[in-house]
């Protein structure tokens, strides 16, 4: 009798399941940077409530935040042990090169950049290097990175600025095998990888976040090919948008805010299933036209599942109380769907459960 019963509601369990709130899934889909580098410093402890209070999804790290080693271990662990529901994103963005974030001054180790591991290690010496890499940012905490970049380097270099050390080659196919190695390691390391940045990000690599940039010029279709293949290889989970303008895509928003690029070439067209990261929505360069609500709605609209933000506040408010009252607002006013929200949050709690799975099990 009590084996019937105990089988009737294991049955009967997922039924009165708790679904989460609108709030809850909204701060799942909000990343932000900080202050601070230990427990204790007043903007550490700002974010550790917000964790702790369901506010945000993730953090993201900066040199601000990077001592040493042994200090930014203790700083993940600590927000980290804050979340009582999904674990907490910690991304960082390590692709390796002379400007990276983990600094060899800092007890860092020093890794090529992209354009040197292809050009300088055959696959071996990659495959060793990138999971060396992983490890280490897996032992500070880290358990989200931006990178590999997967653009195309321009076939004809206009300038010596155009051949940034960010991209491996001209050729998609050496493009997607040091990729493939990249992210191999990553997910061996229990490290998140998220590729970037889709559909190109051109001159941005060298200028920054500049929505002005117009690639049409230089676009080519072979820049889709590296996606493709690591689509159709299952290899991707994550994307993180460009703010370029492509006209030839789409002529009136640039890519992070584009359902033609995000959601009809990335989704429909590419099959990819996995979450889309947008950053720096509150870069200058994006057309004023846009204020800051339009640029979370548009985003969201477009297919973006997670905003991250490198500064704690907005004009008026902490980032994560002025994203939270855009997005729950909109879906009072029926600009976005409630539906659209929770689309979003499926994909991220499935991409969160996998980040937490033990490496045995990857």
């Amino acid at each position: 009798m009590i084996k019937s019963l105990l089988l009737l509601f294991l049955f009967l369990m997922p039924l009165f399941a708790t679904n989460p709130s609108l709030e809850e899934v909204a701060a799942q889909m909000i990343v932000v940077g900080f202050d601070g580098q230990k427990e204790g410093d007043k903007w550490v402890e700002q974010i550790a409530k917000d964790i702790k209070r369901n506010k945000i999804g993730g953090v993201i790290l900066d040199d601000k935040n990077i001592q040493n080693t042994a200090q930014l271990k203790k700083l993940t662990s600590y927000l980290k042990a804050q979340t009582s529901s999904l674990p907490l994103l910690v991304i960082a963005s390590q692709e390796g090169g002379s400007d990276s974030l983990f600094d060899s001054k800092k007890g860092f180790t020093r890794y090529p950049s992209a354009q040197e591991m292809a050009n300088t290690k055959d696959i071996d010496e990659s495959a060793q290097l990138y999971q060396q890499m992983s490890e280490e940012l897996f032992a500070c905490g880290v358990n989200v990175n931006f990178s590999p970049v997967l653009d195309l380097s321009p076939k004809v270099q206009m300038n010596a600025l155009s051949n940034s050390s960010r991209r491996y080659s001209s050729y998609e196919e050496i493009v997607t095998t040091y990729a493939m190695l990249s992210l191999k390691a990553q997910k061996n390391a229990q490290i998140a990888p998220v590729v970037k940045y889709f559909p190109s990000a051109g001159a941005n690599l060298i200028d920054g976040f500049n929505s002005e940039v117009d690639m049409s010029k230089d676009w080519r279709f072979e820049q889709l090919k590296p996606y493709y293949d690591l689509i159709t290889y299952e290899k991707l989970d994550a994307v993180l948008m460009s703010h370029v303008m492509q006209k030839e895509l789409d002529d009136k928003f640039p890519a992070l805010m584009s359902s033609n690029i995000i959601q009809k070439l990335l989704r429909e067209k590419m099959h990819f299933e996995g979450v889309v990261f947008a950053d720096n929505l509150r870069t200058s360069s994006i057309p004023m036209q846009f204020d800051f609500k339009q640029r979370i709605i548009k985003s969201v609209n477009a297919g973006v599942d997670i905003l991250v933000f490198s500064n704690y506040f907005a004009d008026n408010a902490s980032m994560p109380f002025a994203v939270q009252k855009i997005l729950l607002d909109a879906v009072k006013t029926g600009e976005i769907s409630k539906e659209r929200m929770m689309l979003s949050y499926t994909r991220i709690k499935a991409f969160k459960e996998k980040i937490s799975q033990k490496k045995s099990e990857l």
